[in-house]
């Protein structure tokens, strides 16, 4: 299974990375507003439709993509009319996790089966990033659903009292790309033994995406470089 490589499908990584970022940079804006939790779940909404249209070019994987996209529609709009329905809110956040465990983990393979860095592989790169961090931010909600107590949260601004309130997947968006990025300001700090485990796979999965991913990509460019350049008269 290859994707089409070379520039033809640039716009769809271009898409779904601009959707990526307003789902983490938008909706802080609106914080405290009644609007909150409709204006977060129509982005995401986005970002679900814009990973769709990045794999429309394969017809052996959208198909499955697809079939994955409708529980997580579905249940990203039913949570929300469902009043905060534990059991609803626990399975929004579990065909999250699928949906974009499957985009990413095909995403994963579109980079290392390429054989040339075009824009498409360093787009499909920095979404796959994103959608790491968005799937953990997604674990963490659930850990701290099912565990109570589970994060130990140093500033007030950060606690909120309904566990289904929509802040708080926006709180484990930010949680999560600290922990990828391994900056770790401490401000929240993951206390039970499960969400322990968690954190520390995110952690080394951001270190191996650097030293892996990254350096693949690297070392393929300066490879083509090489192959491209005048040899040296001897």
């Amino acid at each position: 299974m290859r994707f089409i490589h070379g520039e033809s499908g640039e716009f769809r990584f271009q898409l779904l990375l601009t959707c990526l970022f307003a789902a983490v940079l938008i909706p802080p804006y609106f914080e405290g507003n009644p609007w909150f939790g409709v204006i977060w779940k129509v982005i995401f909404s986005f970002v679900l439709l814009a990973s769709i249209y990045s794999v429309m070019r394969m017809r052996n994987l959208y198909r499955p993509a697809l079939i994955l996209l409708i529980p997580t529609f579905a249940t990203v709009w039913i949570e929300f009319y469902s009043h905060h329905n534990e059991w609803v809110y626990y399975l929004d956040n579990l065909t999250t996790i699928g949906f974009m465990g499957f985009i990413g983990y095909h995403f994963l393979r579109y980079i290392l089966e390429s054989r040339v860095v075009t824009t498409n592989i360093i787009y499909a790169s920095m979404c796959l990033y994103l959608i790491m961090a968005i799937m953990w931010a997604a674990i963490y909600a659930n850990i701290h659903l099912f565990y109570d107590g589970a994060f130990h949260f140093s500033n007030d601004y950060l606690i909120v009292d309904d566990l289904y309130d929509d802040r708080i997947m926006g709180i484990f968006t930010y949680y999560s790309f600290v922990t990828l990025s391994t900056l770790g300001y401490g401000d929240i700090t993951p206390i039970n033994k499960v969400a322990q485990a968690w954190v520390s796979v995110e952690a080394m999965i951001g270190q191996f995406y650097i030293a892996i991913i990254m350096a693949r990509l690297v070392s393929l460019h300066a490879a083509k470089s090489n192959e491209e350049a005048p040899d040296e008269p001897r």
